[in-house]
């Protein structure tokens, strides 16, 4: 049995065991450059990978994902009798939870976004295409992400009939780590909601029948042209969030996210912002 279907039997995602094949070449490379052996590689051999990745810019949490995949590589390195010990059992970076962001938007710039993103004026469109179609379909996805903090994944799972517009309302289906939950569309949405689903077919059922993914990053891209200060559209659900529990109490909060765990939520507070930024030193995980 090779690591790849012991992954199978374990019963993981096809795409977390390409995610972990993935982590695990790269560690083999790194490997190579130190004229190490991966499969016997030892904790203090494991220290020197971390420090390299965090020379080279390698996040916290993309340096734990890595850890992750390793450590499952072990464990399967044990269970065949290889090796006696998993070296990468314990070994993680602390303090990943929080998130730290250049920039949170505040209610009045998300709104101003959203209100120059929609009001494109009508000559702008190229006639006998479908350019206006498009930008009712990213304004509605806007409108979701502004609005109700919507993600990539739950946006690729609604359904016209998860809008409800007569109660003005909006099913976000449970996708991945996040729950179901139903959120109240705000009076803005309503007219460009409505506009796209009379311009549908009939047949379709899904809501957005487009690669969401690609979608999400080309309107990053028109979106910057709008607000320097936008980075990506992870920021704008991140500020969202934020500003939601400037309104709400946590528990509020975490349904209206669709976190499944409060702590999730909790990552979003923003007293200790100003700590975290100092807060991103290497050290021993067990210290």
């Amino acid at each position: 049995m090779n690591f790849e279907k012991y992954l199978q039997q374990n019963k993981l995602r096809e795409s977390t065991i390409r995610g972990h094949l993935q982590d695990l070449e790269r560690f083999k490379k790194w490997c190579g450059t130190q004229s190490v052996n991966p499969n016997n590689a030892a904790y203090n051999e494991l220290l020197k990978f971390i420090q390299d990745a965090q020379q080279r810019g390698v996040s916290k949490s993309s340096i734990n994902i890595h850890l992750n995949s390793m450590s499952k590589y072990y464990d399967f390195l044990v269970k065949s009798g290889e090796i006696k010990a998993n070296p990468a059992k314990e070994l993680r970076l602390k303090n990943i939870g929080k998130k730290v962001l250049q920039h949170v938007l505040t209610v009045q710039e998300l709104e101003e976004i959203y209100t120059s993103y929609t009001n494109k004026p009508e000559w702008s469109f190229s006639k006998g295409s479908t350019s206006k179609q498009t930008h009712r379909r990213n304004t509605v996805i806007l409108g979701l992400l502004i609005y109700q903090g919507i993600q990539a994944p739950e946006l690729k799972k609604i359904e016209k009939t998860h809008i409800n517009l007569l109660q003005g309302t909006v099913y976000i289906p449970s996708a991945g780590r996040s729950n179901s939950r139903i959120l109240k569309l705000n009076a803005t949405q309503i007219i460009p909601i409505q506009q796209y689903l009379q311009c549908m077919k009939k047949e379709q059922g899904e809501l957005f029948s487009s690669n969401i993914s690609a979608v999400m990053m080309w309107l990053a891209t028109l979106l910057k042209k709008l607000n320097e200060k936008i980075i990506n559209t992870r920021q704008i659900r991140s500020s969202v969030i934020m500003n939601w529990l400037k309104q709400y109490n946590i528990r509020q909060v975490q349904y209206m996210a669709g976190h499944k765990y409060i702590s999730s939520t909790e990552k979003y507070k923003q007293e200790d912002l100003q700590d975290l930024q100092t807060a991103l030193n290497l050290y021993h995980p067990f210290r």
